[in-house]
């Protein structure tokens, strides 16, 4: 065991120096398949010891805010920078998170029943028989951070970004195409109607769930009143012709895509518990407490501070949590985790573990010719070997997936068969799609419009390590069935934009799902494969479009549940993505804190219900 733990540490080691020389990962493999190598029966035992004893799944603990007083910062380690703060045209995990603390919604999901609860609505809201119409009473105690108050008019404009077809919001527009109407009830700034051209089951999360944003600091001069929802949907309808129609659109949307609105503290403006002090690229962004706060007293924010710090070396990030340089840590390397903070207690560190409704998966771009056959995809997903991969490098700690659906939902789809690593499986359909090794270079290869074309491609990586050994893996696999793969990484943000542009090959990634019905629309259906959508695998089947759009008119449950069920078929069949696993989520903190509690959704933990007795305060302002 000594000996395996020291083989993997010198390959993560020669992995991180590697990366940062910007040498090939792929001239290393044989250095990471040793490691594997040397894995035994005796390893396989003490994985589950390990399992068992040291990485039991966190309990919720019961709130402890007796005595709590406020003061402390909070300081969290992040992989990358956040994209944009401004959450209706960014999409990404790290900008989501500290989003969360800056915005409001007009409902919330309660963090441990997952039910829907007022939040800027002071109520559910009244909807009619057909499903058609939502009236929501909004409270009218509610401010932004600059004090102004939050209304009617602001839950309007934010709307209207967001159905401006113009606006980077592809990944949220989709959930509002439906939406025909926005407006004030009898003038009232306090009630809002939203009407929908047709029912939408999931209509309610939809429209309760997007972040608020201050109309009287993004748009001062009116711009938005200029246009009405039926111009609105007008646009969506014609957005390809819309470049000189809808100029008002236009020039409205190149502000709210700007970098200075998702930056700049004076356009980061929301009614949440904290506030945007400020953004040092690639270094930290920091939250200072909103002392304008409507909730106070049913969502705290004690620590005076959140700072969320841009650490990407995993083994630094290791070593300022041992040093007490950052307070909360996400372990990406399982053995990180499980070997290096092996006695958190020693750093005054405590472990946490949650199951989490996330999964990866590796896109296939189907856009590529190698990736265009469903019998290529599926071969492919015979050749990577889950359950070595997870007991070998993942310390036993994630769970297989052959679906979107998350593993612990009642909608799986459970008669989906697992998909076993069978190379043998993998070169027959190789074969049948018509690739083979014609000129025994040991690469297969295929006649493509006329010309030979060698199975030769590049996976694209976020610079993650544990998903860059995954794919170190692979690669070597791949070779066995005659394909030749390298793998690139890149920084965060060109990682997206790469995404955005459909300019890769193949990549690794992960998707965090929500607590709320599944609504497979955003990533899969072919409408969401143009202008930067979440369908970044330009992923098209009449018959799953067919089935996502039944699904989402349909509002029996059972008859739901069934679309849902086809749809999970057909997507295994087809396997435009290859779904590996969901992972537990693997975090260290510092003692210090107290109603430290862990959640499974949306994000592990929440700062500001964290607090810190007076005498043990490291921060002061």
């Amino acid at each position: 065991m000594n000996k395996l733990t020291e083989q993997l540490n010198i390959s993560n080691m020669i992995l991180n120096k590697l990366a940062k020389l910007k040498i090939s990962l792929y001239k290393i493999s044989i250095v990471f398949l040793i490691s594997l190598i040397l894995v035994s029966c005796g390893r396989k035992k003490r994985t589950i010891e390990l399992i068992e004893r040291e990485t039991a799944e966190t309990e919720l603990i019961p709130i402890d805010t007796n005595g709590a007083v406020k003061g402390d910062w909070v300081i969290q380690q992040e992989m990358s920078d956040a994209e944009k703060l401004n959450p209706i045209v960014s999409n990404d995990a790290t900008a989501s998170e500290i989003a969360n603390y800056i915005y409001d919604t007009l409902l919330e999901d309660d963090r441990v029943t997952y039910e829907l609860i007022p939040g800027v609505a002071s109520e559910l809201p009244v909807v009619s028989d057909d499903l058609l119409t939502y009236t929501f009473n909004l409270r009218k105690d509610v401010k932004f951070s600059d004090g102004k108050p939050l209304t009617g008019k602001d839950v309007i404009f934010t709307v209207k970004v967001i159905k401006n077809p113009f606006t980077d919001a592809q990944a949220l527009r989709n959930y509002f195409s439906d939406v025909a109407d926005v407006s004030l009830v009898n003038g009232d700034p306090y009630i809002v109607q939203f009407k929908m051209s047709k029912p939408y089951f999931r209509a309610l999360y939809s429209l309760g769930g997007f972040e608020i944003l201050p109309k009287h600091i993004l748009d001062p001069e009116n711009l938005t009143d200029k246009f009405d929802f039926a111009k609105l949907n007008l646009a969506e309808e014609t957005f390809a012709n819309a470049q000189e129609d809808f100029g008002d659109l236009r020039k409205h949307a190149d502000f709210m895509n700007s970098q200075e609105v998702a930056r700049d503290p004076k356009y980061v403006i929301g009614s949440g518990p904290y506030k945007l002090e400020e953004w040092i690229t690639g270094q930290r962004v920091v939250l200072s407490r909103n002392e304008n706060y409507w909730n106070k007293k049913s969502e705290p924010a004690y620590p005076d501070k959140l700072v969320f710090k841009t650490i990407q070396d995993q083994t630094s990030a290791i070593t300022a949590a041992k040093n007490g340089e950052i307070d909360i840590m996400n372990v990406v390397r399982n053995i990180d985790f499980v070997e290096n903070l092996k006695n958190p207690e020693q750093f005054n560190l405590e472990k946490a573990i949650v199951a989490r409704p996330v999964y990866l998966y590796i896109a296939w771009n189907a856009k590529r010719p190698f990736f265009a056959d469903r019998k290529v995809r599926m071969a492919l997903s015979h050749c990577v070997d889950r359950e070595t991969i997870i007991n070998r490098i993942l310390y036993g700690l994630a769970v297989p997936i052959q679906s979107h659906i998350y593993y612990k939902s009642e909608l799986l789809n459970t008669d989906l068969e697992y998909i076993p690593y069978d190379l043998d499986k993998a070169k027959q359909l190789l074969n049948e799609a018509g690739w083979s090794d014609t000129d025994g270079d040991g690469v297969i290869d295929k006649i493509i419009d006329g010309k030979k074309v060698d199975f030769s491609f590049t996976f694209m990586n976020n610079q993650n390590p544990e998903r860059g050994s995954v794919l170190l893996v692979l690669v070597n696999t791949l070779k066995y069935v005659g394909i030749k793969a390298n793998i690139q990484d890149f920084e965060w943000s060109v990682f997206l934009d790469k995404q955005d542009r459909h300019e890769y090959d193949a990549c690794i990634g992960g998707w965090v799902l929500s607590a709320s019905p599944p609504d497979p629309f955003q990533i899969f259906h072919s409408s969401q494969s143009r202008d930067g959508g979440s369908n970044y695998i330009s992923y098209d089947n009449p018959e799953s479009d067919r089935l996502i759009e039944e699904y989402r008119i349909t509002a029996d449950e059972n008859k739901r549940r069934e679309l849902l069920m086809r749809w999970q078929r057909v997507i295994y069949d087809d396997q435009p993505y290859t779904f590996l696993w969901s992972p537990a989520g693997k975090y260290v903190y510092q003692k210090r804190f107290r109603n430290a509690r862990w959640y499974a959704y949306p994000y592990p933990n929440k700062s500001n219900e964290w607090w810190v007795p007076t005498a043990d305060q490291k921060y002061k302002n």
